[in-house]
């Protein structure tokens, strides 16, 4: 697997010197959905019942390849770097790309909770079948929206040993809909109520109507001063949620799953996160997995990162935007050591 950092600002950075991992182009199928599925397994060279991790991808406008890029700068990639750090320590990770992005066929969008949670589960049973895996250390590292399918993967699937979360939503979205200004909640609010009571024989351009209707509603009750910057982001909001994903999501219970999940649990926040507040998410965890009487679990917050956990490693000139970036430290070490003791 090439190293060498790319050209395009900002540079992502990864461990220095050969790599001591070979990286395979895999694939393999979700039978039960009939789902074809591509990605890249690094493997720890010598690498002898080692522990293995599937890596899941958040959602975005599109479907996320393998390497899971930052929307926002494509040039810093995820899991690339995550499988990079993880390999270098005994580790066996797969990266998959998500249903419709580079060799995965189907179509995420158009699939539900808990199909895109089946593909978590033939993922595991894929590691499972390769001999340089302890077969009874295979966990699933989850970012972002990952946090809802990865502990319905983790309770229906025995392969499946331990979860880590990393920005994991585990709670219901309007709960996360706290941080936004008092109109935009309250037509995100409505309009993510009428997607959850929405028929699901409604066809995606009939679904659009209803929350198209549902958005405006709410508008009338939004001051004045806000009404036009409200107005402006439903086309937005109306198009992203319009989706037979969205509504499965949105009449998932987080907790029912997590209230039954008794395996070791490692969830990662960041501090500075404005996308999924860590409190929001990881209050809730905390508590469904007292329910669960889950006797292993750790939840961490981590200072001064965001919802994507990349730090800045070499800034510029005062103003300047940052001219090197690095998947959090902390973050993989604190990965890292925790697997390695389970």
């Amino acid at each position: 697997m090439p190293q060498t950092p790319n050209s395009d600002s900002p540079r992502p950075r990864y461990a220095a010197g050969p790599v001591p991992y070979v990286a395979v182009d895999v694939a393999f199928q979700n039978a039960v959905d009939t789902v074809h599925l591509a990605g890249t397994l690094t493997v720890p060279r010598g690498a002898v019942n080692a522990p293995a991790v599937l890596l899941s991808q958040g959602l975005g406008l599109a479907p996320f390849d393998r390497d899971y890029p930052l929307p926002s700068a494509p040039v810093l990639k995820s899991f690339l770097a995550i499988a990079d750090a993880l390999s270098r320590n005994g580790i066996v990770v797969l990266r998959v790309d998500d249903r419709g992005a580079g060799g995965s066929y189907g179509q995420k969008n158009l699939s539900s909770v808990q199909q895109l949670a089946g593909d978590l589960a033939a993922g595991a049973a894929f590691l499972k079948t390769r001999p340089e895996v302890d077969p009874k250390r295979i966990g699933i590292i989850g970012h972002s929206f990952a946090g809802l399918t990865v502990p319905i993967a983790a309770v229906r699937s025995n392969d499946v040993a331990f979860v880590i979360t990393l920005a994991g939503l585990m709670t219901d979205a309007p709960d996360n809909f706290a941080g936004l200004p008092p109109g935009l909640r309250a037509a995100a609010t409505a309009t993510w109520t009428a997607l959850a009571q929405s028929s699901p024989a409604l066809s995606p351009p009939e679904l659009e109507g209803r929350l198209r209707d549902a958005y405006t509603s709410a508008l009338a009750n939004v001051n004045s001063q806000e009404r036009a910057s409200v107005q402006a982001a439903m086309p937005r909001i109306v198009a992203q949620w319009a989706t037979p994903l969205r509504r499965s999501e949105a009449v998932t219970d987080p907790a029912e799953a997590l209230r039954a999940l008794k395996k070791p649990f490692l969830a990662i926040h960041g501090a500075r996160d404005g996308e999924l507040d860590a409190a929001t998410n990881l209050g809730p965890l905390v508590r469904y997995l007292g329910e669960a009487a889950n006797a292993d679990f750790t939840v961490a917050t981590i200072p001064d990162i965001d919802h994507w956990m990349w730090v800045c490693t070499q800034p510029s000139e005062p103003g300047e935007p940052c001219a090197e970036k690095q998947f959090s430290p902390k973050v993989l070490d604190l990965i890292t050591n925790w697997i390695q003791k389970h």
